[in-house]
């Protein structure tokens, strides 16, 4: 073999090296810019909540906050001091389940109204925003009317919902008659919250099977 063609093998075998470490080098950075996207693209955790109702001897008859005690540790979620504020750590889209057990006997007749008929009422309230916690909208709600009363009634309302949420912001759940509230095990009164999407422009709205609402009995 010639020295020129010796020279040329070589001057190939070095080309093919310089293009296999071109290539791997563009892989590489793909790779790197994909994780790094990724990574902005799940820039927070898949915050997840599970409660179980408070039982409360002070609750009434009235409408008002439902209180709460973790069933299952919280990532990204918190429960207020109060017990009645659900928190987000992060904003982004969430799902809410809420199922409230109403247990109900004889002695809920002095519940009903002049015409006879208990209505219970179940609806899910959020804060305008993570600066405000005065004025509230009620983003879903659920209501039942008994109007024969066995001697002993057990009545489920629930709902699932979507809503958007800002960092530190809240969901809080409301219910009527709080003082029939049911709260043993396997029937009771649960909620569950999971974030399954980030916000794509940091806005944030409640989105409820109505439509867009503010129910004038928040």
């Amino acid at each position: 073999m010639s020295v020129s063609s010796t020279a040329q093998i070589r001057l190939i075998t070095v080309g093919l090296v310089l293009i296999v470490c071109n290539v791997l080098c563009i892989n590489l950075f793909l790779v790197s810019k994909a994780q790094s996207f990724l990574e902005s693209r799940c820039e927070s955790p898949k915050a997840h909540l599970s409660l179980r109702a408070y039982e409360d001897s002070s609750y009434t008859r009235d409408i008002g906050p439902v209180k709460w005690e973790l069933d299952s540790n919280p990532l990204g979620i918190s429960l207020g001091a109060n017990r009645t504020q659900i928190i987000v750590n992060f904003g982004g889209h969430y799902i809410v389940f809420v199922q409230a057990v109403f247990y109900l006997n004889k002695s809920a007749v002095e519940l009903s109204e002049d015409d006879g008929v208990i209505r219970l009422r179940l609806q899910l309230n959020t804060n305008d925003s993570a600066e405000s916690t005065e004025s509230e909208l009620v983003a879903a709600w659920e209501e039942r009317e008994v109007k024969e009363l066995r001697d002993e009634q057990i009545v489920r309302l629930s709902f699932m919902v979507q809503v958007e949420l800002q960092k530190y912001q809240y969901v809080r759940i409301k219910a009527r008659h709080l003082d029939k509230l049911n709260y043993d095990e396997p029937v009771s009164t649960t909620l569950t919250i999971f974030r399954y999407a980030d916000l794509q422009d940091g806005k944030a709205c409640a989105v409820s099977p109505f439509g867009p609402c503010c129910d004038p009995k928040g």
